[in-house]
């Protein structure tokens, strides 16, 4: 190839670039390269930590700050609860939490692990997530249902021994939700 064809070749890329509009830098735009957020909204995980009464009966919940709405204070602020609260929290003697008016609309995705009696934690395994084992359903827009929460899906159906130090002590499962 000569000199001539070589500017040609270059040339002619250049243009196709520009006119396509995927150049960027000296050969392309010199302005702004638009939104670099494709999906609306950040991404958002909130952990939510789970202790039980038996295998199968959550009796207690850690829901961090910021996963419900502000139109439910004493959610929004986050906590542990050890009843049901109204319709917007609904856990207690199930192994399928109901969680409604969220800060954010959609979930798109969950993350598990539990406590198991060797004392250690450790994400469920991966084909333990799925329909008819650890799953979600997003009916409505800020609302999540979750189900197969029992504890033969997350940790073997251990319920002793617990953590008793760390950020999780008392506690025997997490469930980590992921919203749009």
């Amino acid at each position: 190839m000569n000199c001539s064809q070589l500017l040609n070749r270059t040339l002619a890329n250049q243009l196709v670039c520009q006119t396509q509009q995927i150049a960027i830098g000296p050969t392309g735009p010199t302005g702004t390269t638009g939104t670099t957020n494709i999906i609306p909204g950040a991404m958002k995980a909130f952990t939510l930590f789970l202790d039980y009464s038996t295998a199968n009966a959550i009796s207690r919940v850690y829901v961090p700050p910021g996963l419900f709405s502000p139109a439910n204070p004493t959610l929004a602020a986050g906590g542990i609860f050890t009843a049901d609260q109204g319709t917007d929290l609904i856990f207690l003697g199930s192994a399928s939490p109901v969680l409604n008016n969220t800060a954010y609309p959609f979930a798109v995705g969950i993350n598990c692990s539990g406590y198991i009696s060797a004392g250690r934690w450790q994400p469920i395994l991966g084909g333990n997530i799925g329909p008819g084992v650890v799953n979600y359903s997003v009916v409505n827009d800020y609302s999540v249902n979750l189900y197969g929460l029992d504890l033969a899906n997350i940790n073997g159906a251990s319920v002793a021994p617990k953590p008793t130090t760390g950020v999780a002590a008392g506690f025997l499962a997490t469930i980590t939700i992921f919203y749009v």
